[in-house]
């Protein structure tokens, strides 16, 4: 719901810009507020950067900062941006202009033009609802390209009548219409979802480093303003499949539409199924990449066997593949290939409490939970499950009554050390003490009460005569029978 514009947008200027904005009607020029601060008040929502524009130049813009004393950092200077840090508030000043764009949508414009007017500069915006203007003296809201309209009627559209004008020049502004019909809560403008439909190869020319950012934003679109939706995250992911961006940026997860399940544990195809796995699971980047990868091996196992058994374990190496791709830092990458080849631990939730404590306490009480939130976000988005997940929830009330118990999950927690073995059983810095330790970890997780410098010990001694201290006793979490119906 709209509330009223220029009074509600004036309470939302920070005094550092009112400031500011006097400083430029000094030098003669009108310095407006755009972009998400208008929209952003305008329906209601929090508001967090805060975008400025005006016909100003911008070395005179840095010029005047630097004589006031601000700080100014020109981040993109050769496009009229110029970045001020006024006291504790940060503006991005970027001056009227005009983009040209080369063949294939690469995001950057070729050359600029400074103009002298937003009813210039606002065309050469992405979306109708990202170019409106307030006047920050005069308090005068300007909206050239009908964004007030398309707000009342929760409607994403390009600001120019001819959508290829606009998505044609930068590619990711595909994701981006996405991405704001997501956190929004919006639909997108027929015309400009065919026209992106079209021209969807051109985020082939976009870097990894922007895709990656892009799709984590839609990720977690729910969450931007508001709780944890399902149908929001779902609705966002189909749009990115019915405009053809999965296939596009990752075709590895797109092989799996037109792959049917068994009828008794899946409603949906393996990509749907992917799709609504993502949605289902906690509003955290890691798990959401992992339930949205965690059957990615599938399509390639059945090519292979006309089954779905191995697809864990196949599936691990190309995650890891798409997330190195997309530049993810090492820890996600690893993370997320974690959660995808152990997803199908205990898949018929028959394994003792001791085999998965043993699990636990060697993956670490982090990555346990993680998994069990993968676990239900998967039979969630089979489609076919409602309500909690029996084996996901045996799994993190296990986790909590071990951390009750202050079982050791990290070796660190022990209480003995490398140093303390190699002491006792006068042993030099060898493999076989951190095997020693590894088996005492699991020995632990079984029996919590024997984490006592003396006892684990007396338990070490038995391990030393050990032909092989191989630690591999706890299961490993792969596939298990029953997992092609799965």
């Amino acid at each position: 719901m709209i509330i009223s514009a220029e009074e509600a947008i004036k309470k939302r200027i920070p005094g550092e810009l009112i400031a500011l904005a006097q400083l430029f009607d000094k030098r003669g020029f009108c310095l407006y507020a755009v972009g998400g601060l208008v929209r952003n008040t305008l329906l209601g929502l929090p508001v967090s950067d805060i975008d400025i524009c005006s016909a100003m130049r911008p070395n005179d813009v840095a010029a005047l900062a630097q004589e006031k004393g601000f700080t100014v950092v020109k981040k993109g200077i050769e496009f009229g941006m110029v970045e001020l840090h006024i006291g504790k508030e940060k503006f991005e000043h970027t001056t009227f202009r005009t983009d040209k764009y080369s063949e294939g949508g690469s995001h950057r414009p070729s050359s600029v033009e400074f103009s002298s007017s937003p009813h210039e500069d606002a065309f050469r915006r992405d979306f109708s609802v990202n170019a409106l203007y307030y006047a920050i003296k005069s308090g005068e809201l300007i909206d050239p390209t009908g964004g007030i309209p398309d707000l009342e009627k929760g409607l994403i559209r390009t600001t120019s009548p001819d959508p290829a004008a606009v998505l044609a020049d930068d590619g990711l502004r595909i994701m981006r219409l996405v991405r704001f019909c997501a956190e929004l809560g919006f639909e997108i403008e027929p015309r400009s979802f065919e026209t992106a439909k079209s021209l969807v190869k051109n985020l082939l020319d976009i870097s990894p480093e922007r895709l990656r950012d892009e799709l984590d934003k839609i990720l977690l679109s729910d969450v931007k303003y508001g709780k944890r939706n399902a149908e929001r995250v779902y609705g966002a992911l189909a749009l990115l499949r019915d405009i053809g961006a999965i296939e596009t940026i990752l075709p590895e997860l797109y092989l799996g539409r037109g792959i049917t399940q068994k009828a008794q544990y899946h409603r949906y195809d393996v990509l749907d199924h992917s799709l609504h796995s993502c949605a289902e699971a906690p509003a955290e980047l890691t798990l959401r990449l992992a339930a949205l990868l965690h059957d990615v091996g599938k399509p390639e196992v059945n090519l292979k066997t006309g089954l779905m058994r191995g697809h864990d374990a196949a599936g691990e190496p190309i995650a890891r593949a798409i997330l190195k791709r997309l530049k993810y830092d090492n820890r996600t990458a690893d993370e997320v290939s974690f959660l995808v080849r152990h997803h199908m631990l205990d898949l018929n939730n028959t394994a003792k409490d001791a085999t998965l404590r043993r699990n636990f306490a060697r993956w670490g009480e982090e990555r346990s939970m993680a998994l069990a939130e993968v676990r239900a976000a998967d039979f969630i988005g089979s489609g076919i499950i409602e309500g909690p997940v029996a084996s996901a929830e045996r799994w993190k009330k296990l986790i909590n009554r071990m951390h009750e118990e202050k079982v050791p999950f990290k070796e660190s927690e022990l209480d003995c050390t490398g140093g303390d073995i190699m002491e006792r059983f006068a042993l030099p810095p060898c493999p076989a003490v951190g095997k020693i330790k590894k088996m005492l970890m699991e020995h632990c997780a079984v029996r919590p009460r024997d984490n006592r410098r003396e006892r684990l010990l007396e338990i070490a001694r038995d391990y030393i005569g050990t032909a092989l201290f191989d630690g591999s006793r706890a299961d490993g979490g792969g596939s298990k029978d029953g997992e092609d119906g799965k």
